[in-house]
């Protein structure tokens, strides 16, 4: 079995790449990893994509206001 498969979380819009033209380009098959638990024929270093800003996750406040108790 040839490990062509590039599991990368979806929806594919959301990234500022065109990450299916890269798959293509690669000779790899797209696969939403959200769909699917197995990991089989996975690509040894999958090509990177970044995520378009709106879509990334807020950096976490440092603690304070995350830890303090409640009055």
């Amino acid at each position: 079995m040839t490990d062509n498969i590039w599991y990368l979380p979806g929806p594919f819009h959301r990234y500022e790449d065109d990450v299916k033209a890269i798959a293509k380009k690669e000779g790899l098959i797209i696969i939403d990893a959200n769909v699917t638990e197995d990991r089989d024929g996975e690509v040894e270093k999958p090509p990177k994509a970044t995520l378009k800003a709106e879509y990334r996750a807020a950096p976490a406040k440092a603690g304070a206001e995350l830890n303090k108790p409640k009055d």
